[in-house]
């Protein structure tokens, strides 16, 4: 017989909050369990509710706070308790980029018993409307007559009913209200889940995601909503690949960087930084890291579509960089060639894989830099470790995976660590941005 799940305490129970998460949730004790808050800071008491208990930890959301810590302040969205786009928005500003660096530096001394030699100051741009890239939810509700369109709830499980967000850039943001108009008079309004969302120097471009054929009168609308909004509008009914523009005289979305003289073309789902003044900022930073002279080879990992590999190009001889999307790759030729840039060279290759014969390694390189995903560059560390570069930059979206792959690179890898420090590119969440600088002789 299946063993018979205890039911949630109905009325809220009263929680010491000591510490705070990963994720940016207050840490308590109740029962002899650990319990993750929501909107909870440490050395508050707050009255919480449960929400979900799990074997090893429960889950629950502060209704009341009984004594406000100082850091808290009063969130200045007004969707923000049911919104998930933003986690940390009721943490003051320099409270945030604290417990992302403190979390940058308890990773490294607990995953890897290490230290760099410095930290790096924090690195931050403005909190408000920075966000030019965004999924976005889309979802109709019978019941209350209403499309919402938006980030997910706290919970995961609906899409939270708002009509504007402070993260999103200006012009993104604006079309919340207009897009829950434009779905709600569409005849296959149930079959829109989400509207892909990318912000160019020009113009917003939308793509919608549809699991129905549209109607004729359907994609009227959107060709009208397109030129209303001076928006460029894509559909897409599978998968990437089935991602078409509406308007048959669709333009080009691009990006620039003023202070290295170069333009960037990008397809709406392509990957870019979604903060661009921070990614102003990082390049900026690797750039000074690397200290490069004109004779510098320098072999770029996880390239994407050049967005180090470009700005890098003026400063080195040579500069080859490496990606495992081939659409990427040919993007980030183009942008070679768009900027008239002929020290650089792109190849596409599965970067978990062994490349000591490939072409492109086959050189000798004075500087590596790598951008990995999420799950970091184990698999590539004793490559990098086999080029002759003395130095290595190292961009990290997640500070476990850095930990971990730091301390091959430092223990097993003979590299050191010279430097380490966060850099803010998505304020108001606990996502941590950060950057590490590795030497050897």
């Amino acid at each position: 017989m299946a063993r018979r799940r205890k039911r949630l305490p109905k009325e809220p129970i009263e929680l010491t909050i000591t510490d705070l998460s990963h994720d940016g949730r207050g840490i308590a004790r109740y029962n002899d369990k650990v319990v993750f808050v929501q909107n909870a800071l440490p050395g508050e008491t707050v009255m919480a509710q449960l929400n979900r208990r799990t074997r090893h930890f429960d889950e629950a959301t502060a209704q009341s706070i009984e004594n406000p810590s100082p850091d808290r302040v009063v969130p200045d969205c007004e969707f923000y308790d049911r919104c998930n786009g933003c986690t940390m928005m009721h943490v003051s500003d320099e409270k945030q980029i604290d417990f992302k660096f403190n979390t940058l530096k308890s990773n490294l001394q607990k995953m890897a018993e290490l230290q760099p030699k410095q930290w790096l100051p924090h690195l931050r741009a403005d909190h408000w409307h920075y966000r030019r890239r965004a999924r976005l939810s889309v979802k109709w509700v019978p019941g209350k007559e209403k499309v919402l369109v938006g980030f997910r709830e706290k919970n995961g499980r609906f899409v939270a009913d708002m009509n504007d967000c402070l993260v999103l850039e200006k012009p993104l943001a604006d079309l919340i209200r207009p897009l829950q108009k434009l779905v709600f008079n569409m005849t296959i309004k149930a079959h829109i889940p989400q509207v892909e969302c990318a912000l160019s120097d020009q113009q917003p471009a939308l793509i919608m995601r549809h699991m129905r054929p549209i109607p004729t009168e359907d994609m009227d609308m959107l060709n009208q909503f397109a030129q209303d909004h001076d928006i460029q509008l894509f559909l897409q009914s599978k998968g990437p690949d089935t991602v078409t523009p509406i308007q048959p005289d669709y333009s080009t979305l691009s990006f620039s960087l003023p202070q290295h003289s170069l333009t960037y073309e990008f397809l709406p789902n392509d990957f870019i930084q979604v903060n661009q003044a921070m990614n102003e900022k990082m390049i900026d930073r690797v750039l000074s890291e690397m200290n490069l002279n004109p004779g510098a080879h320098v072999l770029d990992l996880f390239c994407g579509l050049g967005n180090f590999t470009l700005p890098i190009a003026r400063h080195c001889h040579q500069i080859i960089g490496v990606e495992g999307d081939q659409q990427l790759v040919e993007r980030a030729r183009h942008n070679a060639h768009l900027n008239e840039l002929s020290n650089v060279e792109f190849f596409t290759a599965d970067l978990t894989k062994d490349h000591s014969q490939s072409e492109w390694f086959k050189q000798d390189f004075s500087h590596v830099l790598i951008d990995p995903p999420r799950s970091g560059a184990w698999d590539i560390l004793p490559l990098i470790a086999d080029t002759s570069a003395k130095t290595l930059i190292y961009v990290s979206c997640h500070p476990a995976s850095l930990a971990r792959d730091s301390q091959r690179l430092v223990h097993d890898l003979g590299f050191t660590m010279e430097s380490a420090g966060v850099m803010d590119m998505f304020p108001h969440t606990s996502h941590v941005e950060s950057m590490a600088v590795f030497t050897r002789n």
